[in-house]
């Protein structure tokens, strides 16, 4: 089936009460509250305590790296849903030559499903509680902050990839390189192997997966 085939039936199969605005504002809604929550139960965190963000930051990175790479693009018996909404839908959805969402609805083939925030939340909830009964309480919070941070800049950074080459954010150097990254690794042929961190390719440039071009040296061009 073409791109175009796929994105109309997939289009035909979106619940009619859908809305992507209600879908991304209430990522944002939860997100922002639990980092303000978290916030407020600080307590006077010392130098060494604020190092927890960008640890949690780091982890966020090398996890968003491993679901993509490992779950998202292989299919497995450990989450295979995850994998037919990535390679199954997204990928088929959006290639290199056509990037595009077409209206708010098309968002529920960019954003996660709503629950996974609420499962992110809580699984890092249970480790935030963990370290604070080990440490100190701030450590927990600022943990629960971080990843809840990575998790919201991963939902921002890829829905922004898919915003057209001429949109205004992509005058700025650093956004249209990563938007260019995301493209490429939307290629059908490249997308089991390049450019699988959405936010920065940390993991990308230290597993030597990092491509700004495509594989082999040719300059690409964009849609």
């Amino acid at each position: 089936m073409s791109q175009q085939g796929f994105q109309h039936e997939y289009r035909r199969g979106i619940a009619t009460g859908y809305s992507g605005y209600l879908h991304a504002g209430a990522v944002l809604v939860i997100g922002v509250v639990a980092l303000g929550y978290s916030a407020i139960q600080l307590q006077s965190p010392s130098l060494w305590q604020w190092l927890t963000l960008p640890a949690a930051l780091v982890t966020g990175n090398l996890l968003e790296y491993g679901a993509h790479r490992w779950l998202g693009h292989r299919r497995t018996r450990l989450l295979p849903l995850f994998y037919q909404r990535h390679s199954g839908d997204h990928h088929r959805f959006f290639t290199h030559l056509d990037m595009l969402w077409q209206s708010h609805r098309d968002w529920r083939v960019v954003l996660f499903p709503l629950y996974l925030i609420l499962l992110v939340i809580l699984a890092n909830g249970a480790l935030g509680w963990g370290l604070a009964q080990l440490f100190s309480a701030n450590l927990g919070w600022l943990w629960l902050m971080g990843t809840v941070f990575a998790y919201l800049l991963y939902e921002i950074c890829h829905f922004t990839w898919h915003l057209p080459a001429d949109h205004p954010l992509f005058r700025i150097g650093a956004l249209d390189a990563m938007r260019e990254r995301h493209r490429l690794h939307h290629h059908p042929k490249w997308m089991n192997r390049i450019n699988f961190n959405i936010t920065w390719p940390l993991t990308d440039w230290l597993l030597g997966t990092d491509s700004p071009r495509e594989p082999g040296g040719q300059t690409s061009s964009k849609e």
